[in-house]
């Protein structure tokens, strides 16, 4: 039997070397590099495949090559110091692993340092980084000398002066180089540098390192050991934590490009979705997609999944705020196709990132609508608000239309009444209401949705809105007709033939004010309402008429008739009932007396045309606002030339750069200190599915009116009187007073009928903030109504008194309501029925019109009672300084009423000089505002208040 063979272990030879250990092996010896001839022995496995020359960050080139014997060494000696000519590169590198006692004394004797040379690759990195020394921890990584030398390839790493060279400091770097993670700065000349720093690598930075072309690939053809090593850096609680740990399991899985769309997804399913056998199934699906051994198992990975999500969405978002669509829309693009592929359709429908979340949203608030119910449609709202698409493409004008929809029911449901008393009181309605509702309805119009529920929501609104408006233009051309036929005085009601002598003499008579009138030519009060909410935030507005009895009111000016620019336009600048033309306007208005001998002048469409292209006005203009003594009006056509062109489609708004010089006049306007009336001369009626009504032939003279002759449909009314100014003054005519009627082609709007859109012209009377207003001027709170805004503290719904001048109006299909007399008290009815079912009307609050009696003032109620509570007067017995008379309670039933007001106005409703506003201010806020709570907001102009009547209430015990 043969004897077993026997074998004695081989000691483990030298190590195989790296091109980058090389490389940092030569860089650290400067000597190697003052152009001698050397060789250079290193202990090292003979075997070497990266390029034979290898050239350091300092620029030394060096031939590397292997001797795996004695005599390979000595030929390669002699070949490289004894050449016949000097060698290029100068320096060779043999890697062998003889010894030294292998190899001639003689001839060890002329390689650099006289002996072969042992690497020590943690010594090759501590001189790279310029250390004192090595980290412990940073050793016990044994993967990661070799990697950090290898990173050097091309340049070196920064000096640490002499420092510790600490794990954390180690690994970042070699992670920012090894996958690019680079910051990016500027130096202080602008130019770009990169830093491959220690700063820690966060969630974000792997996030947008995800969507870096490439970026993923780096780490997966990183070798084994340094991949496995970075990876688990990335993902520890110092770095990027969870988001680490998943990211490079994705990137392991072949799915890091998608890391961010991943958490998006996973967002919907960890964090907002709930609970059913779906979202489970579609959980293990994503799941799936870390790849054969994820990071963790169970619940632990839930944990993981949930923190990286809620970074991930964070990331996300911050891409739209910033505007950074090239990297947010392929996220969310390919996002949602991962919702397909993970049958996550359901926990899409709940994310506040993702399109289907927004399209649930606007689905939601379309069945809030419907449904009704004051809390839940702002709660949709609110959540539409919320989603971080709210801000994207042409969501915002889609929210605004949910707004203006709430807006109309809230409307509806305060059971508006449908009698209109006066003329007078017409106009007043439509500027202080019915055109925030003609505003609001138009918003619905120009888009409506492509939502099916919302959609239906918005017609079965807008087929309310529009009756009502139909009803209440019914009531009011019967009143019109009246009062034009008797040739009634207009009394207190501002008129366009009265304009000039009681809103702008007064001006011209305050010392220092000079007049920039801006026509805008069939500016509606819906228009005006719009316009004038921006102008607010830069301009404060004022009352122009001095009526102390009174609280300051926008005010609206009686149009002529028919309602034309030729008739009205002419009449508000001549200050008399006429019709005429651009020339008749020029001649009379500079002569009118409210001008008292001070020059005036009126430029029309064709007068505006700068003479050179960085002209913004003509000559004759820029002259006459430069002219101090010079009074100037403005005609600007943009309104009345849309009409007749195009129907604003998808977004309903009117801003103030869409009125063509409206921005530029108001900024020559504040830079010389003018006082602004923005008015009109007619309103106008939109275009939105109307018809053609029928007309006797020949007798079409406007869009709107025609001449008097055969039966009167519905829709048309006969006006005659001083103030039918056309053909010719006295005359009679038959205009139309529903808003979906016309005589002549369709058009985008029209004017010229007898609806109160048409007849009412807006006035806006504006200051720059802090001028000293005209005598007898008194400024404005915040003139929309109470239903305007989506707090559910202004929908107290009044009670009808006996003479139903406050009380409601028919809901749309009911029968009449019933009257409430003084005796009787107030019974509260069923909410409006928007879709054909009565709601329960809620409770009502302890501060409505019911709790003071019939025909009292609940906001005069509310603030005796608050007085009277033993919580307001002992915070009135705090005050150091106690306001005597009745300054607070005025000031308080005007916060009440209003709601929000300027410092300045409520100083004024409180009879108190405008000069201690700020101070009186404040004290209200100390009386109010117990125990922390805001109840009187200053807002951050630092000019206006806002009183939260809800938490007032309910803070007080009311």
């Amino acid at each position: 039997m043969a004897e077993a063979a026997t074998t004695t272990p081989q000691a483990a030879g030298p190590a195989r070397l790296s091109a980058g250990t090389v490389r940092q092996y030569l860089a650290a010896r400067s000597r190697l590099g003052d152009g001698a001839v050397r060789v250079l022995l290193l202990r090292a496995a003979p075997d070497w495949d990266a390029p034979a020359v290898q050239r350091t960050a300092g620029g030394l080139r060096a031939r590397v090559t292997v001797a795996p014997s004695v005599l390979a060494v000595h030929e390669l000696i002699l070949g490289h110091l004894d050449a016949a000519s000097p060698p290029d590169p100068g320096v060779l590198v043999v890697l062998t692993d003889c010894e030294d006692t292998d190899l001639d004394p003689g001839l060890l004797a002329r390689v650099y340092g006289g002996r072969i040379r042992s690497v020590d690759n943690w010594e090759v990195v501590r001189e790279a980084f310029d250390a004192r020394g090595i980290d412990g921890r940073l050793r016990g990584e044994s993967w990661a000398a070799e990697a950090l030398m290898d990173a050097a390839a091309t340049r070196g790493w920064p000096s640490l002066g002499r420092g510790l060279l600490s794990r954390d400091e180690a690994l970042t770097r070699l992670a920012r180089r090894r996958l690019r993670l680079s910051r990016q700065d500027t130096d202080a000349l602008g130019v770009p540098v990169t830093h491959d720093d220690g700063e820690r690598i966060d969630a974000v930075a792997l996030f947008r390192w995800t969507l870096t072309p490439g970026g993923p690939d780096l780490l997966r053809e990183l070798r084994g050991p340094e991949r496995i090593g970075l990876s688990a850096f990335l993902g520890e609680p110092e770095q990027a934590g969870s988001t680490g740990r998943i990211i490079t399991a994705l990137v392991d899985a072949g799915h890091g490009h998608d890391a961010a769309a991943y958490a998006v997804v996973c967002a919907a399913l960890w964090g907002h979705a709930g609970a059913d056998h779906e979202l489970y199934r579609a959980r293990g699906r994503a799941e799936r997609w870390l790849g054969e051994q994820p990071p963790a198992h169970g619940e632990d990975l839930d944990r993981l999944l949930a923190s990286f999500a809620e970074s991930g969405e964070a990331y996300v978002r911050g891409l739209l705020d910033r505007g950074e669509h090239r990297l947010s829309d392929p996220v969310l693009s390919r996002a949602a196709q991962l919702v397909t592929q993970f049958g996550a359709q359901s926990a899409a429908a709940a994310s506040p990132m993702l399109a289907a979340g927004l399209d649930a949203r606007f689905t939601a608030a379309g069945r809030a609508l419907a449904e009704g119910g004051t809390q839940k449609i702002a709660d949709a709202i609110t959540a539409l608000a919320q989603h971080a698409l709210a801000s994207v493409d042409t969501t915002p004008a889609r929210i605004e239309r949910v707004r203006m929809a709430a807006r109309l029911w809230r409307w509806l449901t305060s059971r508006p009444t449908r009698e209109i008393l006066s003329v007078a009181e017409g106009i007043a309605r439509q500027i202080r209401e019915l055109g925030w509702v003609d505003r609001a309805l138009e918003h619905l119009e120009a888009g409506g949705d492509t939502d099916s529920v919302l959609a239906d929501a918005y017609s079965r609104i807008g087929e309310q809105v529009r009756s009502e408006r139909r009803a209440l233009d019914h009531a009011f051309s019967e009143r019109l007709a009246v009062w034009t036929a008797d040739g009634t005085v207009p009394g207190a009601m501002l008129t366009v033939e009265s304009f000039l002598e009681r809103v702008v003499a007064p001006v011209v008579a305050s010392p220092g004010h000079r007049v920039l009138l801006l026509l805008v030519d069939g500016m509606s009060a819906a228009i005006a309402a719009e316009l004038g909410e921006e102008l607010r935030a830069h301009w404060s507005e004022f009352d122009p008429l001095p009526e102390p009895a009174g609280a300051p009111a926008r005010r609206a000016v009686a149009a002529a008739l028919p309602t034309l620019t030729a008739v009205s336009r002419t009449s508000l600048f001549a200050g008399t009932l006429m019709k005429g033309d651009q020339s008749d306007e020029k001649r009379l208005f500079p002569e009118h007396p409210c001008w008292k001998g001070t020059p005036a002048v009126i430029f029309h469409k064709d007068d505006l045309r700068g003479p050179d292209t960085g002209s913004p006005f003509s000559t004759a203009l820029t002259e006459a606002l430069a002219d101090e003594r010079t009074h100037v009006a403005v005609v600007l056509n943009t309104v009345d030339d849309r009409l007749g062109k195009e129907q604003k489609l998808g977004d309903g708004s009117w801003r103030v750069k869409e009125i063509g010089g409206l921005e530029p006049l108001l900024r020559a306007a504040r830079a010389g200190g003018m006082t602004v009336l923005l008015t009109s001369d007619h309103g106008h009626v939109v275009e939105r599915r109307g018809r053609k009504a029928d007309a006797p032939a020949g007798s079409v003279a406007s869009a709107r009116h025609r001449l008097p002759g055969g039966p009167l449909a519905p829709a048309e009314i006969e006006l005659s009187g001083p103030r039918v100014v056309w053909p010719e003054p006295g005359a009679r005519i038959v205009a139309l007073r529903d808003h979906d009627a016309r005589y002549t082609a369709m058009k985008a709007g029209y004017h010229g009928g007898a609806t109160l859109a048409e007849f009412t012209i807006p006035l806006l009377a504006l200051l720059p903030f802090g001028a000293e207003p005209p005598t007898g001027w008194r400024e404005l709170g915040e003139p929309a109504p109470a239903w305007w805004t989506e707090s559910t503290e202004s929908m107290d719904i009044p009670t009808p008194d006996a003479s139903g001048a406050k009380g409601g109006t028919e809901a749309v299909g009911a029968g009449p309501r019933r009257k409430q007399t003084k005796k009787t008290p107030a019974v509260a009815e069923p909410a409006l029925a928007l879709f054909g079912e009565e709601q329960a009307a809620p409770p009502a609050p302890k501060d409505s019109t019911s709790a003071v009696g019939p025909g009292g003032d609940p906001a005069t109620a509310l603030v005796e009672r608050l007085m009277a509570t033993e919580l307001y007067q002992a915070q009135f017995e705090l005050l150091a300084r106690k306001p005597q008379g009745k300054a607070v309670p005025k000031a308080l039933v005007a916060l009440v009423e209003a709601g929000t007001l300027t410092m300045t106005a409520l100083a004024e409703r409180a009879g108190q000089p405008a000069t201690r506003a700020p101070g009186f201010a404040a004290t209200l806020a100390q009386l109010l505002n117990y125990d922390g709570a805001q109840i009187l907001e200053i807002l951050p102009d630092n000019r206006t208040l806002r009183l939260h009547r809800a938490q007032l209430i309910d803070q007080f015990g009311l």
